[in-house]
C-alpha cells in the first residue's frame, strides 16, 4: 500500500466513508460492464448508506451507533462482492472497488473515532409546529430520522443475471438471493420510517426475517376506485405519486405564456407547494420511491427532474442536501431540457446549504460548473469578477452563462471591465452589460445603445429598445436616422412604441400601409386606440379623448385591426391633441403608473415586463430588484416596493427623464 493510501486509511472517519460510498453510488451510471449486477449493487450501496446515516445520527459509542455501523459494514462487504463478480475489464469498476476497499480498510479505526462531524438533522423543539407551504417555497423542518438515499440509475439489469454471491465475512449465513436482499431492504426501510420501533437486526448474525413488505403497487389508487381493500403503504405511495406528478406538471404550468396574466398563476403555485406538504404527509419513506419513478421513464424527464430536486431542496438537514447532490449527479444534466429544468428548480430551493454545494461544483469542470454558474448567477450569488471572467471565456456556453449572471452579481462590478464588454461580439453579452450598468445607475450602457442606433444597428443587443426606455429628446435624431435607412428592423419599430413620440406616427402608418403588421403593436402602445375591424372609430366621453386624458389602461384581449386606413382615419381625427414635445403611452402622457400597471396588471410577456422594469430604473434612478420568473407572491412584493418608492412619485409625466450618473 502506498504511503498516501495508508494516510488516507488512517484518516478515514465515518463521514469520509459516507462520501466515498456516495461517489460509488452516483458513479454506477458510468459502469459499462454488463456482468455487474447494477441493480443489486445499487441496493447494497443504498442500504449501506442508509445504515451509515443512522449511525452518523446516533450518539457516538452508543449501542445504536455500533449496531448501525455493523449493519452498514455488512452491506459494504456485499457491495464489494457484487463489484468483484464482474468481468474485471471495466476501469470504472476498478475505481469503485478501490473506493470500497478504502472504506473497509479504515472501518475499524473509523468506528473507534466515530464521526468527526456528526450528521446534523433537524431537531426542532417539541412544541414546534412545522409551517405549511404557503405562496412561496419554505424550508421544512421536521423532526425525523435520516432520509433513505436514492439515485436515478436508468439501467436495466440483464435478464440472465446471476444470483448475488454470499457475503464471505458471514460464513454462518445461508446464500443470499435477490429475493432475500429485497426482503432485508424492505424491512430496513420500514424501520427507518418508524423511529420508535426497535432497530433492524444486524446482518451478523442473521435474525429470523419477518414477512417482508410487498412491493408498492403503482396502480393502487386505480384499484381502490373499484372497492379493493389496499395496504396502507399502497395508499400512501399512490397519493404521494399523484401529488408528485402534479408538482412536475405545475412546474410548467406556473410559467406564463405570452398573453397570460402572470398573477392568475398564483393558485397554481399554491397548489404546487401544497402538493409538497401532501407528499411529506404520506411519510418520508416515499421519497426514494418517487426518485425511482424517473428510472421508469424511457427518456430523461425534465418536469419530474424539477419536481424531485425541488422537493428534496425544501427539506432541512444535511442528508437532504446530500440527496439533492445525488440527484444532480444522476438525473441526466447532459440533456439540455433537464439541465434547464433542474437549474430552474434550484433557483427556488430554500435549503441554506445550497450555495456551499454549488460553490463546490463551481470548482469542478464541465456540466457541474456550468450548472453552478447558472444557478449562482440567477440567485444573485455570483461575484462580479466571476461573471466577467465567464463573459470573456472562449466557450460560447460559458459566455452566455456569464452574460446571464452580470445584471445580478453580488458585490462590486468593475465599471471599466463592464464598459469594455460593450464592445463584445456577442449580442447577449452587450445587452447584459447595458443592463448591469443601468442597474448600477451608470448611463454608459445606454449611451452605447444610442450609438448603436445611430450607426444603424438598432436591432443589435436590443439597442433600439434600450434607447427608447432610457433615452431623452436627444435620441430623436438617432431614431430618425435609423428610419431613413433602406431596411428598418422590427426591433426598431417596436422601440418607437416604447419611446412614445407622436412624430413617428406617420412612419408607422406608412409602414402598416406597406404591409408590415409589426407597426400595429407600436401604434397601440403609443395611442392606446385599441382599434378593431368591428369598432374602427370609438366614441370618447368629454375629458376622455386620446392624448388629453389621464391614465387609462387600454382594453385587453382585442384583435387589433391591421387595416392601415382604419388607423390613418383615427390619427387624422385625433392628432391635433398630440404634442410633438411630449411622451405618450396608451394615448395619454406617459408616467411611472404605466410601468407599474404593465408590471402588475397587463397580460404582458416576461420580456415586456422586464423592459417596463428597466424603464422604471432608468427614469427614476431607483434599483429595486424584480424577476418576472419568480413566484407570484415574491413578484407582488417587489412591485409593492416599487409602488411605495418615493422616486416613482417624483417623475414628471410626459417627459423623458434620465436619473442615472454620467
Amino acid at each position: 500500500m502506498s504511503h498516501a493510501r495508508q494516510e488516507a486509511s488512517r484518516s478515514l472517519d465515518l463521514s469520509r466513508a459516507r462520501e466515498l460510498l456516495d461517489e460509488v453510488l452516483v458513479g454506477l451510471r458510468d459502469v459499462r460492464d454488463p456482468t455487474v449486477a447494477l441493480r443489486a449493487l445499487e441496493r447494497h450501496l443504498t442500504a449501506a448508506l442508509g445504515a451509515l446515516y443512522q449511525a452518523l445520527s446516533a450518539e457516538g459509542g452508543s449501542e445504536p451507533f455500533h449496531h448501525h455501523a455493523r449493519n452498514a459494514r455488512g452491506w459494504v462487504v456485499a457491495a464489494r462482492r457484487s463489484l468483484k463478480a464482474g468481468s474485471g475489464k471495466d476501469p470504472v469498476v476498478h475505481r469503485h472497488l478501490a473506493a470500497v476497499d478504502e472504506v473497509l480498510r479504515g472501518w475499524k479505526d473509523a468506528l473507534h473515532r466515530g464521526p468527526l462531524v456528526p450528521l446534523r438533522l433537524p431537531r426542532p423543539d417539541v412544541h414546534h409546529i412545522p409551517r405549511a407551504q404557503g405562496d412561496e417555497p419554505l424550508l421544512i423542518e421536521l423532526p425525523r430520522g435520516p432520509l433513505w438515499p436514492a439515485i436515478v440509475l436508468q439501467w436495466e439489469e440483464p435478464p440472465d443475471a446471476e444470483p448475488l454471491p454470499t457475503e464471505d465475512s458471514l460464513p454462518e449465513s445461508p446464500p443470499v438471493t435477490l429475493a432475500d436482499l429485497d426482503a432485508l431492504l424492505a424491512r430496513t426501510r420500514a424501520q427507518a420510517r418508524a423511529l420508535s420501533a426497535p432497530p433492524p437486526p444486524a446482518l451478523n448474525p442473521p435474525a429470523p426475517a419477518p414477512k417482508p413488505r410487498p412491493p408498492v403497487e403503482r396502480d393502487a389508487l386505480d384499484r381502490a376506485q373499484f372497492g379493493e381493500t389496499l395496504r396502507r403503504e399502497d395508499v400512501e405511495f399512490g397519493r404521494a405519486r399523484s401529488f408528485f406528478e402534479d408538482v412536475a406538471m405545475m412546474s410548467l404550468m406556473r410559467q406564463p405564456d405570452e398573453g397570460d396574466l402572470w398573477s392568475e398563476l398564483r393558485p397554481v403555485e399554491e397548489r404546487l407547494l401544497a402538493r409538497v406538504d401532501g407528499i411529506l404527509a404520506c411519510g418520508l419513506w416515499v421519497l426514494p420511491e418517487l426518485v425511482k419513478l424517473l428510472d421508469e421513464r424511457p427518456l430523461p424527464d425534465p418536469e419530474m427532474s424539477w419536481g424531485v430536486v425541488f422537493l428534496h431542496g425544501c427539506l432541512a438537514g444535511e442528508d437532504a442536501l446530500h440527496q439533492v447532490e445525488r440527484l444532480l449527479r444522476t438525473v441526466g444534466l447532459e440533456a439540455p431540457e433537464v439541465f434547464d429544468a433542474t437549474a430552474d428548480a434550484l433557483a427556488f430551493v430554500p435549503h441554506p446549504g445550497l450555495e456551499g454545494l454549488l460553490r463546490r461544483w463551481w470548482k469542478e469542470e464541465g456540466v457541474p460548473r456550468r450548472l453552478a454558474a447558472r444557478v449562482l448567477g440567477r440567485r444573485g450569488l455570483l461575484e462580479g469578477h466571476e461573471a466577467l471572467a465567464l463573459a470573456w471565456s472562449d466557450s460560447p456556453e460559458w459566455v452566455l452563462e456569464g452574460a446571464r449572471a452580470l445584471p445580478r452579481v453580488r458585490g462590486a462590478l468593475d465599471p471599466r471591465e463592464t464598459v469594455r464588454l460593450l464592445r463584445h461580439a456577442s449580442e447577449e453579452v452587450v445587452s447584459a452589460a447595458i443592463e448591469a450598468l443601468l442597474l448600477r445607475r451608470s448611463a454608459a450602457g445606454l449611451q452605447h445603445a444610442h450609438a448603436l442606433l445611430a450607426e444603424g444597428r438598432g436591432d443589435f443587443a436590443g439597442a433600439a429598445l434600450w434607447a427608447a426606455v432610457g433615452g431623452g429628446a436627444e435620441v430623436l435624431e438617432d431614431f430618425e436616422g435609423a428610419l431613413a435607412r433602406e431596411r428598418v428592423p422590427p426591433a426598431v419599430v417596436e422601440a418607437l412604441g416604447w419611446y412614445g413620440s407622436p412624430r413617428f406616427m406617420e412612419f408607422l402608418l406608412a409602414r402598416l400601409g406597406a404591409g408590415h403588421v409589426d407597426a400595429v403593436g407600436a401604434l397601440q402602445r403609443l395611442t392606446g386606440a385599441s382599434l378593431t375591424d368591428d369598432e374602427p372609430d370609438p366614441d370618447y366621453e368629454k375629458g376622455g379623448e386620446p392624448f388629453g386624458r389621464g391614465f387609462v389602461p387600454p382594453p385587453l384581449e382585442l384583435e387589433l385591426s391591421v387595416d392601415p386606413k382604419v388607423w390613418a382615419a383615427w390619427w387624422a381625427k385625433h392628432k391635433t391633441r398630440a404634442s410633438g414635445t411630449k411622451r405618450y403611452r396608451w394615448g395619454h402622457l406617459w408616467s411611472t403608473q404605466d410601468n407599474l400597471w404593465e408590471l402588475e396588471h397587463a397580460p404582458a410577456s416576461m420580456r415586456e415586463r422586464r423592459i417596463a422594469w428597466h424603464e422604471l430604473v432608468a427614469r427614476t434612478g431607483a434599483t429595486h430588484p424584480f424577476d418576472p420568473q419568480d413566484f407570484v407572491a415574491r413578484q407582488q412584493a417587489a412591485i409593492n416596493r416599487w409602488r411605495e418608492a418615493p422616486e416613482v412619485r417624483h417623475v414628471a409625466a410626459g417627459a423623458w427623464p434620465l436619473s442615472l450618473t454620467r
